[in-house]
């Protein structure tokens, strides 16, 4: 089937085009000017604004559109900067599609009180569901609410990918938050196949559709930072002495069974996981096994 993408140049989103072109899928990705990607076999379609954007769906008519591009702040955007990223830009999209088509929107998992990013997302949510409920759109969407997807590969500016770097240097004391928060831990190639299966069950789905991404497991993250210091060999002290986030919940897990019920389970155990994430800081700090 045709397929278009944004955010391929992503963590998530080269995954997810990599397997859909292996597939045999006609995969577009759909980028701005400055996103670097490769296409990988797949069309490339370069826009500057949502109209543009919307333009191109509209002639390439894909049967899914799988919307993974977004602006997470990190850069010091701008209100308006992330209004226009993550609620203007995906309601065009949302609008280009055809009647009977797949919309699989990303969504965060975090409170909107939390920040700027998880407050625009929220928003775009909260504007498709009603286009949606109210009949307003022929469109079908799959709301996939992320948890913490992680694996090799990732920005190191993001908080696994930093830690697993800063375990592996070994130079310096490890400092973070009490790390008592639970947390649903799903590895990236698990994410793939759950995208995967919803784009395999479009004709199954209903107009709207929440669907927790998540291994279906909470971990507390001290846990999970343990872990990853027993497969890194770091003996520096760990600190946990900064203030937790304002805002963000003691648990976040997904229920599974959306998913389960398509056939997916998470595959990758958690060890196994964080062992490739120590690997491939190793690889890029080109420090050999401790």
């Amino acid at each position: 089937m045709r397929v278009a993408i944004t955010g391929a140049s992503g963590f998530l989103g080269k995954r997810v085009t990599a397997a859909l072109v292996a597939r045999g899928d006609d995969v577009a990705l759909l980028a701005r000017p400055s996103s670097v990607l490769e296409s990988g076999g797949a069309s490339i379609h370069r826009f500057s604004g949502a109209d543009e954007a919307a333009r191109h769906v509209g002639a390439l008519a894909p049967d899914v559109l799988i919307h993974l591009a977004a602006a997470q702040g990190r850069r010091g955007e701008s209100a308006a900067t992330m209004v226009d990223a993550n609620v203007t830009l995906s309601a065009a999209l949302l609008g280009a599609m055809g009647a009977g088509t797949l919309f699989i929107n990303t969504a965060t998992t975090l409170p909107p009180t939390v920040n700027l990013y998880a407050l625009t997302k929220r928003q775009f949510v909260d504007l498709a569901r009603l286009l949606v409920t109210q009949g307003r759109t022929g469109v079908h969407v799959a709301n996939a609410e992320l948890q913490m997807i992680y694996g090799p590969g990732d920005d190191p500016d993001k908080f696994v990918p930093g830690l697993a770097l800063q375990l592996v240097e070994n130079l310096r004391p490890l400092v973070t938050t009490p790390a008592t928060q639970r947390r649903d831990f799903v590895h990236v190639d698990d994410a793939v196949a759950a995208i995967l299966a919803l784009i395999d069950a479009r004709g199954r789905l209903p107009a709207w559709q929440d669907v927790p991404l998540g291994s279906g497991v909470a971990v507390p993250l001290g846990d999970f930072v343990e872990r990853a210091i027993r497969a890194s060999g770091f003996d520096r002290p760990w600190q946990r002495s900064l203030p937790p986030r304002a805002g963000e919940p003691p648990e976040m897990v997904a229920d599974t069974s959306v998913l389960r019920d398509l056939g997916w389970t998470a595959r990758v155990d958690l060890d196994d996981g964080i062992a490739q994430l120590i690997a491939d800081a190793r690889g890029r700090l080109g420090v050999g096994s401790a």
